[in-house]
């Protein structure tokens, strides 16, 4: 939300933001965002979300099942590398540093499940 004024809508495409509209509320956002994606990307997007998250055991078990290791980090708080605690609601945010520029690569539920997203990306 912007100041009151309502909501930014914006995606990231290839590593830069794209500025989709603005609207009254977060439901009309949600419906230009949906648009903007189209029909089939938009259902894809809704089925990752709606996919139940893992806990921190099936992430483990997911990256030593798919060869991956889950990067530590002394420096970070949540212990991994690139996943980084949420100020409000929970969860991490995940990202790496890609030519330069931090690269978002999306949400986690558990620090642990960060951790397999950055390490498959």
């Amino acid at each position: 939300k912007s100041k009151g004024r309502g909501f930014n809508v914006a995606r990231t495409l290839d590593g830069r933001t794209q500025y989709i509209g603005c609207t009254a509320t977060a439901e009309e956002g949600a419906l230009l965002y949906a648009r903007e994606l189209g029909t089939e990307a938009s259902a894809a997007a809704a089925a990752g979300a709606a996919a139940e998250s893992m806990t921190a055991a099936e992430a483990e078990q997911a990256a030593a099942a798919e060869g991956l290791t889950l990067v530590r980090s002394s420096r970070s708080r949540s212990g991994f590398e690139g996943v980084c605690a949420k100020s409000k609601g929970g969860g991490f945010n995940v990202s790496k540093w890609v030519r330069g520029a931090k690269q978002y690569l999306g949400y986690a539920a558990t620090a642990q499940e960060g951790a397999l997203l950055y390490a498959r990306h």
